[in-house]
């Protein structure tokens, strides 16, 4: 008698586990993160006419017959949410060349637009000039940087009373080409601004959904980060929180003014001070100092100053003194003593981002070339 083979288990049949995603680090993901670039953009030149004269087995001497040509490819530019960086951004775009015209009065093709997607609030300007071109603020909002060449007309085109046979063709007219510069410079409500390692980052997480690296050393943060708050009444407000700035950052010491553009667009601030270092208030004259030299308009702007790091026995001792010398600098200044890390009277803190928001709707001053803008 034969015996058949009793399998228990089925390889096929086995749960199939997908691969995790890898884990990106900071340093991994701010080498992606490329917020200027260099492009050079070309829109397609125009198709030529063409000269053709009629035959066919019926027709001996049939009149003019060149088709004109079609038109090149325009370059726009169209801001896409969806897009948060420069780095897929090619160095050099070229729009298709229209076709040329054909026989039978035949017209070339026209060549559809060349679209490039940029972040939203990303700056055009041409190479060899600070004019901006465009500001892509708004999601959507589309400008042409080229135009494409007009296409040439053929003989039929030239056809009058006293010339019933030309000859004549035209061709089309070159595209347009240039060098711009890309700057991508953040969108938020609130920008969130300190020294290395004050707590920006823990901030954030306590206020959204955001999660930027946390750790205990400086210059944790090396690109920006943008959170969302969400309140009852469906309101979003948009918190930026920026690598941190350290004493001489206008003369591109640390990380420079390379992310000091970034809270340009900014509507109000928020001071972020380490309240466990010793002459805390040291830090908000040196932010205060920085934004002057860099953009002294950033030094007009609503902020409140957030002393962060109050859970230390150290911090909650110095915070007396701390309010005094911050009202030395500024006597409106609102303080907020919280914890990042224990997610202590964050309430208020809350309840005044909110105040600032509303407050900001309903004026209408620009900042960064910016209007007060719905999330």
């Amino acid at each position: 008698s034969s015996y058949r083979t009793l399998f228990v288990s089925c390889v096929d049949c086995k749960k199939k586990i997908r691969p995790r995603k890898a884990v990106i680090s900071e340093k991994q993901l701010a080498k992606k993160f490329i917020d200027h670039k260099r492009i050079l953009v070309s829109s397609g030149a125009g198709g030529d006419g063409r000269s053709f004269f009629l035959r066919d087995k019926n027709t001996e001497f049939g009149g003019p017959s060149g088709g004109d040509g079609g038109n090149g490819g325009d370059v726009i530019v169209v801001a896409d949410r969806n897009v948060k960086s420069l780095e897929n951004v090619r160095s050099h775009y070229k729009a298709p060349d229209g076709a040329d015209g054909g026989r039978f009065n035949g017209t070339g093709k026209s060549r559809t637009s060349l679209l490039i997607k940029l972040p939203v609030g990303t700056y055009i300007r041409r190479e060899d000039s600070a004019d901006i071109l465009v500001d892509l603020a708004k999601e959507g909002e589309m400008y042409t940087l080229c135009t494409g060449g007009v296409g040439g007309k053929g003989n039929s085109f030239f056809i009058s009373s006293t010339n019933k046979t030309p000859e004549k063709c035209t061709p089309g007219t070159p595209g347009e080409s240039m060098a711009v510069v890309a700057e991508l410079r953040t969108l938020a409500h609130g920008g969130l601004v300190g020294f290395p390692n004050a707590g920006k980052s823990t901030i954030l997480r306590s206020l959204t959904r955001a999660r930027p690296a946390v750790g205990d050393y400086s210059f944790t943060t090396l690109r920006p980060h943008v959170g969302i708050m969400h309140f009852a009444d469906f309101t979003q407000i948009a918190i930026a929180d920026t690598p941190g700035i350290i004493e001489g950052a206008h003369k591109n010491k640390g990380l420079g003014i390379r992310f000091l553009r970034h809270i340009e667009r900014c509507r109000f601030l928020l001071y972020i001070i380490d309240m466990s270092i010793p002459d805390p208030w040291m830090q908000l004259h040196h932010l205060k100092n920085e934004f002057q030299h860099y953009n002294i308009s950033l030094t007009e702007r609503p902020c409140v100053v957030v002393a962060n790091k109050m859970d230390l026995h150290e911090s909650s001792v110095i915070f007396p003194q701390f309010v005094t010398e911050a009202k030395k600098l500024s006597p409106d200044f609102d303080i907020f003593p919280v914890s990042g890390k224990n997610k202590n009277q964050l309430e208020s803190l809350i309840v005044k981002i909110r105040e600032l928001y509303d407050e900001d709707l309903l004026s209408d001053k620009m900042y960064g070339n910016t209007t007060p803008f719905v999330w």
